[in-house]
C-alpha cells in the first residue's frame, strides 16, 4: 500500500513537481504581455532571442561550469543571466577598444557549442538541480515576483512608454541614460552627448551593456531604454533575493524566499502619510528610472549569494573565479555596490579573524574599488560628499513640516524620528536573528545592509545608498521572523504569518484612510504603529485560542508580519490609485519634446554622419527667472549624434561646481558663458561671423527649437534648410 501510494503521488524530476514547473508559466506570461503591450513584437522577438541564446544559456555554462551550482531552476537562470551579462560586458568593453562593437555576442555561441559538444563540460553543465522547488514556494515565488514585475510596469512603461510622444509625461533621467547608451555605441571611453568637449568618469556599464544588446539586435536605444530592458533586470533580481534567502532557511519553510522577494519589491517603510511618502525605497521605486540601480542590484545579488558560499568554504574553489567576474562587472555597474561588499567582507574577518576567506575578499573587493575609483570614475565622485543627515532633510517629512528660514532642528529631529521608525518597523525581523552571527554568510548579509544604511546617514545621497542596501535588510528581516516562527513549535505557523500580513495590510490602508484629515507627522505615525499593534495583539490572541503555545512569541511574529507585508500598502494601492502612485513614485515630469521635436532629432540619425557635430537652442527643460534647469538630453539621445551644448548638467565640472557652491545639481549655470552665448546667437541673430565661428568649432547641423525660444527668420540666409516640422527645423551649415 505504501510503495503504491508513492506511485500515485507526484512525478518528480530534475526540474521538479509538474505542478511546480507550473508556476513558471504565469510569470512568463506577465513577461511576454508587459513587453509586447510596449513593443513591436519583432523587437521583442529578437530582445528575447539575444537574451536567451547570447546571455542567458551561455552564463548558465559558466555559472555550472565554474561554479559547479545546480541548486535549482530559479537560481541557476537568474544567476545564468548575471553572469551572461557580465561577460558580455567584459568582452564588449574589449571589443570596443579595436572597434568591433557589433561582433561583441560572438563569445555566446563558442560557450554553448563548447557547452554542447564538449562531453566532460556537457556532463558538468546540463544536469539535474539538486533541490528542485517545492510547488507551494513555486507558486508563491511566481505570485511575489509578477506582484512586483507588475508595480515596476504599472510605474515605468506604463507611464514613459512609446517614449517621446507626449511631452506632460517625462522624465529627463532616462534621456540621460540613452545619450549615454548612444555614446557607447560608437566612444570609447563613453562621452557626455549632449555637452561637446566634456569628460565623463560615471558608472557607465548599464550603458555599455544596453549598447551591446543593440548591436547584436538591431532593436532601437528608446525602445531597449524605455520598454525592454529593465524587465530582465528586475526579474533576476526578484530571483536572486529568493536564492540569497534560500540559503538561510530550510527547504520546509516554504513560504519565507517569496516573502522576502515581495517585501524587497514593494516593502520598505511603513506609510503614514496620506499625501507625501517617507522614500521609495523598495525595488520597484528605483528598478525602472534609474536602470543603473536595477542592473547594479542584480550583481550585488550574485554577488552576494557566491560570497555567502565562499565564506562558508563550500566548494569549489573555482567560485572565487565567478565571484572575481561578478565583481568585475559591479565595479562599474553602481558605484554603491563594492564599497558594501567591502563592508560585508570586512565584518566577517573582524567577527571571524580566522576566516581567510573574508580577508581575501577584502583584498578583492576593495582592490577592485580602488581600481574603478581610478580607471572608472578618474577619482570623480560625481558630488559625493559627507554630510550627515541629510537624508532627514532630503524626505517630503521634513519639508511638510519645517517652520523656520534656515534649518529647522525640530522638523529636523520629527523627519528622522518618523523615517527611521518608519523604515525600522517595515525590517523588525532582523531584531529575531537567532544565533545568525555564529553564520560568516550572514555576516556578510548583514555587513552590506549595514553598510548600505550607515551609508545613507552619513552621505548626501542617501538613497543610492540605502535602496541597494534595503533588499538584503529585507532578507535578514524574512529570515528573523522564520526564527520567530519556528519558535512556536507548530507546523502551521505560516498560518499566523498569512493572517497577520493580510491584517496588516489592510490594518495600514485603514490608518492611512483615517489619517487623511490630520496635519502633521506624529499623529498619522501614531495610528500606524497602532493599527500595527492592534493586529499583533488580535492574531496572538486569536493563536493563543486556536492552537496555543507561548503568547508572547505569537504577537511579536504577527507584528513582525503585519509591518513587514504592511510596508507594502501603498506600492499595492498605486496599482489602482492614481493619488497613491503618485505619492510612492512621483508624477512624471512634464518637460518632454513633442513627437515633431523627437522626429527632428530621429531626421539628424538617420542622415547625418555619425561624426558631426550638432548645435541647438534647447538647454532647459524649465526655467524658473533665470534659473535654467538644464537636464536637457533627448537631442543628444534621439539623434545619437554629439551636441556642441544641449544640456550641461549630469557631467563631473557640474558635479564639482553643485557640491563646492551648494546649488541644485539640476539648476548649476554653464560655466563658458562666451560659447553659450555665440552659439545662441546662431539662432536669434545669426550673421557670415557667428556662423563661421561655429564652423571652425566643428559645427556642421543647427537643431532649431521652436519651442525653446524665436528662431530668426533670417538664419535661413546663411544655411541650408533640410527639414522641417511643425516644432523643429534642421539646418547644414555649407
Amino acid at each position: 500500500m505504501h510503495s503504491r501510494a508513492r506511485r500515485r503521488g507526484p512525478k518528480e524530476t530534475g526540474s521538479g513537481t509538474l505542478a511546480g514547473r507550473m508556476a513558471a508559466l504565469p510569470v512568463l506570461m506577465l513577461v511576454l504581455v508587459l513587453l509586447i503591450s510596449r513593443a513591436p513584437v519583432f523587437d521583442v522577438a529578437k530582445f528575447g532571442l539575444f537574451l536567451l541564446a547570447g546571455v542567458t544559456l551561455p552564463g548558465l555554462v559558466l555559472w555550472r561550469l565554474i561554479g559547479a551550482y545546480r541548486r535549482n531552476l530559479v537560481e541557476d537562470f537568474a544567476a545564468g543571466f548575471a553572469v551572461g551579462t557580465a561577460a558580455q560586458l567584459i568582452v564588449y568593453l574589449a571589443s570596443a577598444s579595436v572597434g568591433l562593437q557589433r561582433w561583441s555576442w560572438g563569445w555566446a555561441p563558442i560557450v554553448l557549442i563548447l557547452g554542447m559538444l564538449d562531453h566532460d563540460v556537457r556532463n558538468r553543465v546540463w544536469r539535474r538541480v539538486e533541490a528542485p522547488l517545492a510547488p507551494w514556494t513555486a507558486w508563491l515565488l511566481s505570485l511575489s515576483t509578477s506582484l512586483v514585475l507588475f508595480a515596476i510596469y504599472r510605474k515605468g512603461p506604463e507611464r514613459y512608454a512609446p517614449a517621446y510622444t507626449d511631452p506632460l509625461v517625462s522624465d529627463p533621467g532616462m534621456a540621460f541614460h540613452q545619450a549615454l547608451a548612444a555614446s557607447a555605441k560608437a566612444d570609447v571611453p563613453i562621452v557626455p552627448l549632449w555637452l561637446g568637449g566634456e569628460p565623463m568618469r560615471f558608472h557607465t556599464f548599464f550603458h555599455q551593456v544596453t549598447a551591446a544588446t543593440s548591436w547584436a539586435t538591431g532593436v532601437d536605444l528608446t525602445q531597449l531604454t524605455y520598454t525592454l530592458v529593465w524587465l530582465p533586470f528586475a526579474l533576476a533580481g526578484c530571483a536572486l533575493v529568493f536564492a540569497v534567502t534560500q540559503r538561510f532557511v530550510e527547504p520546509s519553510a516554504f513560504w519565507v524566499g517569496p516573502l522576502a522577494v515581495l517585501v524587497a519589491g514593494l516593502g520598505g517603510a511603513l506609510e503614514p502619510l496620506h499625501d507625501l511618502s517617507v522614500g521609495g525605497v523598495s525595488m520597484a521605486a528605483g528598478a525602472y528610472l534609474s536602470p543603473t540601480q536595477n542592473m547594479g542590484l542584480m550583481f550585488a545579488l550574485v554577488l552576494t549569494a557566491v560570497a555567502i558560499d565562499v565564506l562558508r568554504k563550500q566548494s569549489p574553489r573555482s567560485r572565487w573565479l565567478l565571484l572575481l567576474l561578478v565583481a568585475l562587472a559591479a565595479a562599474g555597474a553602481k558605484a554603491t555596490v563594492l564599497p558594501m561588499a567591502v563592508c560585508g567582507f570586512l565584518l566577517v574577518f573582524l567577527f571571524r579573524r580566522s576566516t581567510r576567506n573574508a580577508f581575501f575578499g577584502v583584498l578583492i573587493a576593495l582592490g577592485l574599488f580602488v581600481g574603478s575609483a581610478i580607471v572608472v570614475f578618474g577619482g570623480e565622485s560625481s558630488g559625493l560628499q559627507v554630510k550627515f543627515g541629510d537624508l532627514f532633510t532630503e524626505l517630503p517629512p521634513y519639508q511638510s513640516i519645517r517652520a523656520a528660514v534656515g534649518t529647522d532642528q525640530r522638523a529636523e529631529l520629527i523627519s528622522a524620528v518618523a523615517i527611521l521608525v518608519a523604515w525600522g518597523l517595515a525590517v523588525a525581523g532582523v531584531l529575531f536573528l537567532r544565533r545568525f552571527w555564529r553564520d560568516p554568510g550572514g555576516i556578510f548579509v548583514a555587513g552590506v545592509a549595514i553598510g548600505g544604511f550607515a551609508a545613507a546617514l552619513l552621505t548626501n545621497q542617501p538613497l543610492s545608498f540605502y535602496r541597494m542596501a534595503f533588499p538584503f535588510l529585507a532578507v535578514l528581516s524574512c529570515v528573523g521572523l522564520a526564527r520567530l516562527a519556528e519558535r512556536l513549535d507548530d507546523r502551521r505557523s505560516a498560518v499566523l504569518v498569512a493572517v497577520a500580513a493580510g491584517l496588516g495590510l489592510v490594518g495600514c490602508g485603514l490608518a492611512r484612510w483615517g489619517a487623511a484629515d490630520l496635519q502633521g507627522v506624529k499623529e498619522p505615525l501614531i495610528w500606524t504603529v497602532a493599527a500595527m499593534l492592534a493586529v499583533g495583539l488580535l492574531v496572538a490572541v486569536g493563536w493563543k485560542v486556536g492552537r496555543g503555545g507561548r503568547m508572547p512569541t505569537a504577537f511579536f511574529a504577527a507584528l513582525v508580519a503585519a509591518c513587514m507585508v504592511g510596508a507594502a500598502t501603498l506600492p499595492l494601492i498605486g496599482l489602482v490609485s492614481g493619488q497613491a502612485s503618485d505619492v510612492v513614485y512621483g508624477r512624471p515630469g512634464r518637460d518632454g519634446p513633442t513627437e515633431a521635436e523627437a522626429d527632428a532629432a530621429r531626421w539628424l540619425k538617420e542622415n547625418a554622419p555619425g561624426d558631426d557635430l550638432i548645435a541647438t537652442n534647447a538647454h532647459c527643460i524649465a526655467m524658473q527667472g533665470d534659473t535654467c534647469d538644464s537636464r536637457h538630453f533627448w537631442i543628444a539621445a534621439l539623434s545619437e549624434r554629439q551636441v556642441l551644448i544641449e544640456g550641461w548638467v549630469r557631467t563631473n565640472r557640474s558635479s564639482r561646481i553643485s557640491a563646492t557652491t551648494g546649488t541644485d545639481p539640476s539648476t548649476v549655470p554653464y560655466w563658458n558663458k562666451d560659447q553659450l552665448a555665440a552659439n545662441d546667437a546662431t539662432f536669434t541673430s545669426p550673421s557670415e561671423a557667428v556662423i563661421d565661428r561655429l564652423r571652425k568649432l566643428g559645427v556642421r547641423w543647427l537643431y532649431a527649437d521652436n519651442r525653446a525660444g524665436e528662431v530668426s527668420p533670417q538664419l535661413k540666409q546663411f544655411v541650408r534648410l533640410r527639414h522641417a516640422t511643425l516644432d523643429a527645423t534642421i539646418y547644414e551649415i555649407r
